[in-house]
């Protein structure tokens, strides 16, 4: 009971904040306070009144709702294919990485340092670029580089391009951990009992890391959903964040992010509690 109202305060000082944020804009340009807190009047009546909220579409006012959940889908898609995606390639790496000589992991970890130094555009450009390059070369076109229209869906060049950056951040951030775990007393004590490396890594090592790692992920995703407006516009798809910049208005802008991050926030309650159930199983035992 006490954690689902720990995460219910947590989702209504989220969307409080979206809401917050949404309004600056209108700081911004006319520096009056009182004009500030009315546009955020504003749009929470309008959050709150979500089934009658409009949106302009050439000009003409349409129904947020009627039109919003093939898009919203659509960019959820790519979203959580990119997060998991990259999550679970650098979860895999992490364990082959651990199993290496100290010198190879230094040297993995300097790569990463420059890897996650890289501006999101360059990689964006990066992908296109292979995949041009491979077509040439082979003649085989692994994606097409850009949707031609609203009803055109393409996933990999997108995904591909959302994960690629989170999967240096928690390749690397998954490496720090699991080195300062190994270091532990309790992992010298396993191996000295003859168990394999490789099962207390797997095994005791991810679980007492995980906690930190599901933290990390956090920051992670609010920079996924800030590249996905950028992925959006390069590669014309017609997603949820298509509303945000045709229509930028506060109450667009936070629409579309409280959409965006209520699964995911329900997603990380659950696995919250399933890191805690597990954590505290192993401490018992």
């Amino acid at each position: 009971m006490k954690i689902m109202k720990k995460l219910l305060m947590q989702l209504i000082l989220t969307i409080v904040s979206i809401i917050l944020i949404s309004g600056l804009p209108e700081l911004i340009m006319n520096k009056d306070v009182s004009m500030y807190f009315n546009k955020i009047k504003a749009v929470s009546m309008d959050i709150l009144q979500l089934n009658q909220m409009t949106y302009f579409n050439q000009g003409r006012p349409r129904l947020f709702l009627e039109d919003i959940w093939s898009p919203y889908l659509y960019s959820l898609t790519i979203l959580f294919g990119a997060l998991l995606i990259a999550f679970c390639i650098a979860q895999l790496l992490t364990w082959v990485t651990l199993m290496l000589p100290m010198f190879i992991r230094r040297a993995i970890k300097n790569l990463l340092t420059f890897l996650e130094s890289l501006p999101d555009l360059l990689v964006f450009a990066l992908v296109q670029m292979g995949i041009v390059f491979i077509y040439k070369k082979t003649g085989v076109l692994v994606s097409n580089v850009a949707s031609m229209g609203a009803e055109e869906r393409i996933y990999i060049v997108p995904i591909v391009c959302l994960m690629i950056l989170p999967f240096v951040y928690f390749y690397k951030m998954m490496i720090l951990l699991s080195e300062e775990e190994l270091s532990k007393q309790y992992v010298e004590m396993s191996l000295a009992k003859g168990m394999r490396r490789i099962y207390v890594l797997v095994v005791h090592v991810t679980r007492n890391t995980s906690e930190g790692i599901f933290h990390f992920s956090k920051s992670v995703l609010w920079f996924m959903i800030s590249n996905l407006l950028l992925v959006e516009i390069i590669f014309n798809i017609h997603g949820i964040t298509h509303y945000m910049y045709s229509d930028f208005r506060p109450e667009m802008l936070a629409a579309c992010l409280i959409l965006l991050v209520i699964p995911f926030f329900l997603l990380y309650a659950f696995f919250e509690w399933v890191i805690l159930y597990f954590t505290k199983r192993g401490e018992l035992t």
